[in-house]
């Protein structure tokens, strides 16, 4: 015959030892009252050593296990809203003779929750004497294998290349233990002639689980140990924030695959040749994990690359519900993450964030970025591309808050002008760069945007928030954001303190920069041009 719950719970309740020392009871299913809802009992209300209260839910068979979580939850709540109780006073603990329906929802519960919960397997007597009590061990987060910023990019001279390329890179990357790999396979459809390779295969690292670490000590790749803390060795970005997918790639890269060329990728260049009407993309590749999931769409995995999850450090667009904690969390720190260095732009940005969640309801929080922090490369190639018009090159920044009763809030970032001539410009940009070829070192090491903001200041120019709405076919201006000394300036539109608009209220952007400048800032574009033969 059975033991029946009952038996259990009080043979528990008089033993409390036997899951903590020093724990007390307080009473045998404690009766809440629940105003919108049914009321409940808690099996077993205590208090442990440290006066914290404890929640005891005790199941017996598999399909009460399942109904533990709920009841947990739901008592913790009731505590917290009918007693009174502070949220960091109260625990839960469910004691089980099953976990096997249990264990994966309970360890989901138990690593997200606020509240500390703890679970134990028993084994009882006929009796109803608990004979064995063994703490539960939760599972562990699942390893995330998402696409890393180590990326390269290869061009082949045939689509058979390309493929035994393809076959070679997964088993170098399984010996570097670095399972899960994704491909594009990209084909050249215009000015063919103009690359030495119509077969590109771009491919990125997936996370290397912690636990496969280990076992690359055997590599023969750069960095060597030590090499972290040589001032004569450089240390690559890539390698700093993805040490193990790094070495997986210079494993890779290690042997010969018959690749016209070989350059190294990240998520902008990636994002680059989505948009490049000269490739097309033909299709996706996986291996691990990206193999084995149906759910992961070829789209996800672009995205994922392209940086729109994380990791891009120019360009992202995004979106989130504030009101999904965890996602906002992460979604606004991706946001942020293109806006190192520009500082305008991120306190900015991290104010408006602010204000949205402020507002209970903001329903959904779109954001775009586009931050090269690289005014002469923008003037450069905005200037001198014929397929594109000047503002695809410029710095911009849209943010757009939806609220539940019908409103909208849009926000524009932009580079402004204060309208004053430069007729020394190109002096002013000597200050920062003393040459084409000053400038040209800074590109290579990748460090522009630690003085992008400084040449902007000389030149007049900085970054800002405006607010803008459309009435009708009309532009609406609202508030406008400046940052000074570190601290946000608003405005409520053009006004005799705000130098940044032009005499008919519309504001003065880069373009009006480069019109009202052309002499100076075209001489400097030519001037460059002669020392970095960009084309």
């Amino acid at each position: 015959m059975a033991v029946k719950e009952a038996h259990i719970r009080d043979y528990l309740a008089a033993n409390l030892h036997l899951l903590e020392e020093g724990m007390s009871l307080v009473k045998i299913e404690y009766h809440l009252a629940n105003p919108q809802g049914a009321t409940g009992r808690i099996d077993i209300l205590a208090q442990d050593r440290n006066g914290l209260w404890v929640i005891i839910e005790v199941k017996r068979a598999k399909g009460p296990a399942r109904q533990a979580l709920h009841e947990v939850t739901k008592y913790t709540e009731l505590l917290r809203r009918e007693k009174a109780l502070r949220k960091d006073h109260i625990r839960s603990i469910i004691v089980s003779t099953s976990w096997s329906d249990l264990l994966t929802s309970a360890s989901n519960l138990a690593r997200d929750w606020e509240h500390d919960l703890k679970g134990y397997r028993i084994t009882v007597g006929s009796d109803g004497a608990i004979l064995q009590v063994e703490q539960i061990e939760w599972k562990p987060d699942p390893f995330d294998p998402r696409p890393t910023n180590v990326q390269n990019v290869e061009l082949y001279a045939s689509a058979e290349e390309r493929e035994h390329g393809w076959q070679k890179i997964k088993l170098r990357a399984q010996e570097a233990h670095a399972r899960n790999v994704v491909g594009f396979d990209f084909d050249r459809v215009r000015d063919i002639e103009t690359v030495v390779g119509k077969y590109a295969l771009y491919y990125a690292i997936g996370r290397i689980s912690p636990e496969l670490v280990p076992l690359q000590a055997d590599l023969d790749v750069v960095p060597d140990e030590g090499d972290e803390d040589n001032p004569w060795f450089e240390i690559p970005t890539a390698y700093q924030q993805n040490p193990a997918e790094y070495r997986a790639l210079h494993h890779i890269c290690r042997q010969a695959r018959g690749a016209r060329a070989v350059e190294v990728g990240n998520p902008d260049k990636f994002t680059a040749l989505l948009g490049d009407d000269r490739w097309q993309l033909q299709r996706v590749r996986r291996s691990g994990a990206y193999a084995t999931s149906d759910v992961l769409g070829d789209t996800d995995l672009c995205n994922a690359v392209s940086g729109k999850g994380a990791g891009a450090q120019i360009l992202y667009t995004g979106s989130a519900d504030p009101r999904i904690r965890l996602r906002w969390s992460t979604f606004t720190q991706e946001a942020l993450g293109p806006l190192v260095g520009n500082n305008d732009w991120s306190l900015l940005l991290r104010q408006w964030f602010e204000e949205a969640v402020a507002d209970p309801t903001c329903t959904d929080v779109r954001v775009h970025v586009y931050n090269p922090s690289d005014l002469v490369q923008t003037l450069i190639y905005g200037l001198t591309d014929k397929t594109r018009v000047f503002e695809q090159y410029v710095p911009n920044l849209t943010a757009v808050a939806k609220y539940s009763d019908g409103r909208v809030r849009a926000t524009q970032g932009y580079v402004a002008w204060d309208g004053e001539r430069c007729p020394d410009l190109i002096q002013r940009v000597r200050l920062v760069f003393r040459e084409p070829l000053h400038y040209a070192a800074y590109r290579w090491a990748g460090e522009v945007w630690t003085v992008d903001s400084d040449l902007l200041a000389l030149l007049g120019l900085r970054y800002v928030f405006l607010d803008v709405s459309q009435m009708n076919e009309n532009v609406r201006l609202g508030e406008f954001r400046i940052v000074d000394n570190g601290e946000i300036c608003r405005f409520d539109g053009p006004g005799e303190q705000v130098p940044y608009f032009r005499p008919d209220g519309m504001p003065f952007i880069l373009r009006d920069f480069v019109y009202d400048n052309w002499g100076e800032v075209n001489g400097l574009v030519q001037d460059y041009l002669k020392v970095l033969h960009i084309s």
